[in-house]
């Protein structure tokens, strides 16, 4: 694996080229692609959407890589992926993501098998060394495989701000088995998936990409641009950073570059192609939509403020206000990351490690603190009942889950 990663733009609508530059400049696939290989191309197909409209990865890109391995004549190519089965949101079906991003007609021009790895064979594997999930259901067919090659789109996340080469992994885990990452802590989670399924090389489409709460037409963010490199954290690193977002804030890539001895800042990264500063584009994260849409709670956020605690502050606020404590909820002000002026009050809770020191009436620590462990103390300051909260997350949950489960099998 190599630091170096590869940013190039796409010229003249040809996106081709662009990925073949790339990968080219990157190093290629030489080294990891040879007649015996088994490649799986692991592109993001979450949900259905418009082509083109950054949520989805477009099927131009995904056909420019997949050309790009059976050039290296490979013992077999699978592109393959499984819809988001959703947590606090909708499940969906993954055939007709597939349909809508093009990617069933690429891979019959092709001749490539298409698979849907929510219905693959689940292949119980046991995580070495693991940072909270200690086993995983896995699709087989990304087990067999000996090169994954993530191809993700650029987007940013309500939870973890970013969601690039190494969460789009999360794909391999086969349908519901989805949520045990949100259940254990998503950040860590994905860690652990990537010790069992690493990526081999990433190419992630940034032609076009998606901010805030992925509404489309109004969150689409055109980029015209390709990244790529041999080591997924460095190319989620740079990819993040052209997104005007900090990837030392983005907590899976932080936590995977310290378990691997490596540097998880963009200094760390050998950037070659287009420069990075000039293509850079602010990215507004969903977390920033997501506190427009609760004015009852004033959260301030620190420079050292993470994906940690906005996972999981998210549900946290999400079932209060459904539990009805919404009017309970006004003047809570609650704290994460090291802030500074922290308003008095009884009413202000610091929330993780970073700010234990910021001067608030009640500080729970945690590296992030659990979901549970917020909503009990968030409900203590509000003078509201913490398992009437908990309830209500159960309940919505169950639903939810109920109602996307036949999604999934499609």
């Amino acid at each position: 694996m190599t630091n170096k990663v590869a940013i190039t733009r796409v010229s003249s609508g040809d996106v081709e080229r662009a990925v073949r530059d790339a990968v080219r400049l990157a190093g290629g696939f030489d080294e990891i692609i040879g007649p015996q290989t088994r490649v799986l191309v692991k592109p993001n197909q979450c949900k259905p959407s418009p082509r083109h409209s950054g949520c989805m990865t477009d099927a131009e890109v995904v056909e420019a890589v997949a050309k790009l391995v059976l050039e290296k004549n490979p013992k077999s190519v699978v592109i393959g992926d499984g819809a988001i089965a959703g947590y606090d949101f909708g499940g969906f079906s993954t055939q007709e993501a597939f349909d809508s991003s093009g990617l069933t007609e690429v891979a019959r021009q092709l001749g490539v098998e298409l698979r849907n790895l929510n219905k693959d064979t689940a292949v119980a594997v046991n995580i070495p060394d693991a940072l909270v999930m200690k086993s995983v259901r896995i699709a087989k067919t990304a087990l067999d495989s000996d090169v994954i090659i993530s191809v993700p789109v650029m987007k940013s996340h309500i939870r973890t701000h970013a969601t690039l080469s190494l969460k789009n992994m999360k794909g391999v885990m086969p349908g519901a088995e989805k949520r045990k990452s949100h259940a254990l802590g998503l950040d860590q989670a994905i860690v652990d998936l990537c010790t069992v399924v690493r990526p081999s090389y990433a190419v992630v489409d940034a032609t076009v990409g998606m901010e805030g709460l992925w509404q489309y037409p109004q969150d689409t963010k055109e980029m015209g641009l390709i990244v790529a490199g041999s080591d997924a954290l460095y190319v989620d690193i740079v990819a993040a950073s052209l997104m005007d977002i900090d990837p030392t804030q983005i907590m899976h890539l932080q936590y995977l570059a310290q378990k691997e001895g490596k540097d998880g800042r963009l200094e760390a990264v050998d950037i070659v192609g287009e420069d990075l500063e000039s293509n850079r584009r602010h990215f507004v994260t969903g977390f920033d939509v997501f506190q427009s849409r609760y004015p009852e709670v004033n959260i301030r956020q620190g420079r050292s403020a993470c994906s940690g605690c906005t996972n999981e502050l998210v549900s946290a606020i999400t079932y209060m206000k459904k539990a009805g404590y919404g009017e309970q909820m006004k003047g809570l002000t609650v704290v994460i990351g090291n802030a500074t002026d922290v308003p008095a009050g009884e009413k202000v809770v610091a929330l993780g490690r970073c700010a234990a020191g910021v001067g608030a009436a009640i500080h729970l620590p945690g590296c992030p603190p659990k979901e549970d462990a917020m909503i009990r103390v968030l409900c203590e300051v509000c003078g509201t009942d913490p398992d009437q909260v908990k309830a209500t997350m159960d309940e919505e949950r169950k639903k939810l889950w109920e109602a996307s489960s036949r999604a999934l099998e499609s």
